[in-house]
């Protein structure tokens, strides 16, 4: 078998110019912070260091790797790290990691050029403490949860992520047609009359979307990507790599033009929703025909901020994520089939009991 070199990547780590440690994006301030010697760094400042350590880079004409297979080698890429020199395998879409010898930051910056250098990054808001806290708050909101689940799962994992994103500007010309009845009733001494007026309800429209957000891995489920909406796109900065640091990244395995046909599903129910809305005062609404035709649209490649975390409870990994900017959690927890018997029982007995009650007013 032939055999194939696996891709080399250069890497890059946020270097602190006072005493050269690695430098990690702090949610809290905005800023990157140095947790050796306490330096802060603005914006500004990381450009600059990032442009003077470019500038001071000599590529090692000698470095190479040999290793896997051809049928292995589009998987598997070997970055090594610029503080300590390991050779780490990645794959093919880690955009940034941290080195597992000596956990420092690290962006895969070949990576993130070209096609997959993102418009835009969400940065984090929300530290990890802020995902255990909120893992713990939704806990206290599932009644059937059980009774042991906060004293015995596990983490497994707690990561936080830029995922791949693509943010859709959308104009749609839309229209609705719809059956709607407007009934009054009324009596007299002798009858009992009713009214009902029929109508037929035309309505149509211009709808912009403006940042409709779309994520774009294969791993990543979709409809837990959806449920962390709604997102604060009033944050949002122009993209660079500085963010990555001190997080996980994956660049986008799935394209705009992959994505548009869920996404124009999106937008179509979404249309018809607000167009539906507008028809009011009526006793019922039946609604007809939804057209929706795309006037414009465009999608740019943004990173937006998520809490990965599995925890492990009874042999079963349980998947959770949260949305980095603003808390919302959501994801899958066990259910106590002992509770959830309790519960409708319970619920069933309450409504034995008001069906004899009415049974017996009735009487």
């Amino acid at each position: 078998m032939r055999h194939a070199m696996p891709e080399t990547q250069t890497t890059l780590t946020y270097d602190c110019p006072r005493c050269g440690a690695a430098l990690s994006f702090n949610s809290d301030s905005q800023k990157w912070d140095c947790a050796f010697c306490n330096g802060s760094f603005t914006a500004e400042e990381m450009e600059e260091i990032l442009r003077q350590q470019q500038a001071a880079q000599v590529d090692d004409p000698l470095e190479q790797c040999e290793g896997a297979g051809e049928d292995h080698a589009e998987e598997v890429t070997v970055y090594t790290c610029p503080s300590c020199g390991a050779q780490i395998l990645t794959d093919q879409n880690t955009t940034a990691t941290f080195c597992v010898f000596c956990h420092n930051p690290a962006v895969i910056a070949g990576r993130l050029e070209g096609a997959f250098r993102p418009a835009y990054v969400l940065p984090f808001v929300l530290k990890k403490e802020h995902a255990l806290q909120a893992l713990e708050g939704l806990c206290k909101k599932k009644p059937l949860l059980p009774r042991d689940f906060t004293s015995t799962h596990h983490i497994e994992k707690l990561s936080g992520l830029y995922a791949p994103f693509w943010l859709f500007d959308c104009q749609v010309d839309a229209s609705l047609s719809a059956r709607a009845e407007r009934i009054t009733s009324w009596s007299d001494s002798s009858y009992r009359y009713t009214k009902t007026d029929v109508y037929q309800i035309e309505r149509a429209g211009e709808i912009s979307f403006s940042h409709l957000p779309a994520d774009g891995s294969k791993g990543l489920d979709d409809s837990m990507m959806q449920a962390l909406e709604p997102f604060n796109f009033g944050q949002i900065k122009p993209f660079s790599m500085a963010y990555l640091s001190g997080y996980l990244a994956e660049r986008y395995d799935e394209s705009a033009r992959d994505l548009a046909a869920r996404v124009h599903q999106r937008i179509e129910s979404t249309s018809r929703m607000l167009l539906r809305d507008t028809v009011a005062g009526y006793t019922n609404v039946s609604p007809g025909n939804c057209s929706v035709s795309m006037r414009s649209e465009r999608a740019d490649y943004a990173m937006l901020p998520v809490w990965l975390l599995n925890t492990k409870y009874k042999g079963e990994t349980y998947h959770l994520a949260m949305n980095g900017q603003t808390g919302k959690m959501v994801g899958r927890l066990p259910m106590s089939k002992g509770r959830l018997a309790a519960w409708f029982g319970g619920v069933s007995g309450i409504l034995f009991a008001v069906s004899m009650l009415i049974g017996g007013l009735i009487k």
